[in-house]
C-alpha cells in the first residue's frame, strides 16, 4: 500500500471522508460501528494498522500531516466514546462484553502505535500489533 492509498484509507476508516456512499466508508472501523450489524470487523482494525506501517516515515518529520492525525484520532476517540456506558453502543447495550474488550483493545493498540511513531520509537510502534496478529492478546 502506498502513502496516498493509506491516507484515503485512514479518511475512510474514521469517516471524515467527504465520499460518504462509498462502501468503505460505510463498511469501515467507524462506518461499520453506526448502525452496529452486531459483528466487528477483525480486518477493519488490521487495515487501519497496515495504513499505520505504510505512513510511518510520515512521522519522523518535524509536523505530521493534519488530516493523518485527525483520522487516527477521530477513529481512537469516537470508538471510546460509542462504547462508554453513556455512549450509543454502551448505552444501548449493542454489545457483547467480548466485542466491547476487542475493540478497546483495538484503540489502545492504535493510540500506543500513534505515541510511538510519533516520539520516533518505530520498533516499538508495532510491538503490540505484532503480538496482537500471533493471538497475544486473545
Amino acid at each position: 500500500m502506498d502513502k496516498a492509498e493509506a491516507k484515503e484509507l485512514l479518511s475512510f476508516h474514521s469517516s471524515r471522508n467527504s465520499d460518504i456512499h462509498n462502501p468503505k466508508w460505510i463498511n469501515g472501523f467507524l462506518g461499520s460501528l453506526r448502525p452496529f450489524c452486531g459483528e466487528l470487523r477483525k480486518d477493519n482494525f488490521i487495515e487501519v494498522m497496515e495504513c499505520l506501517k505504510a505512513l510511518k516515515d510520515e512521522f519522523t518529520t518535524a509536523t505530521v500531516e493534519k488530516e493523518i492525525i485527525a483520522d487516527i484520532i477521530a477513529i481512537t476517540h469516537l470508538t471510546r466514546e460509542w462504547v462508554s456506558p453513556d455512549g450509543m453502543l454502551g448505552s444501548n447495550h449493542l454489545l457483547t462484553e467480548e466485542q466491547t474488550e476487542h475493540l478497546l483493545v483495538w484503540v489502545h493498540i492504535i493510540e500506543s502505535c500513534l505515541m510511538y511513531l510519533l516520539d520516533d520509537d518505530e520498533e516499538d510502534a508495532f510491538s503490540e500489533y505484532e503480538d496482537y496478529l500471533n493471538d497475544e492478546y486473545f
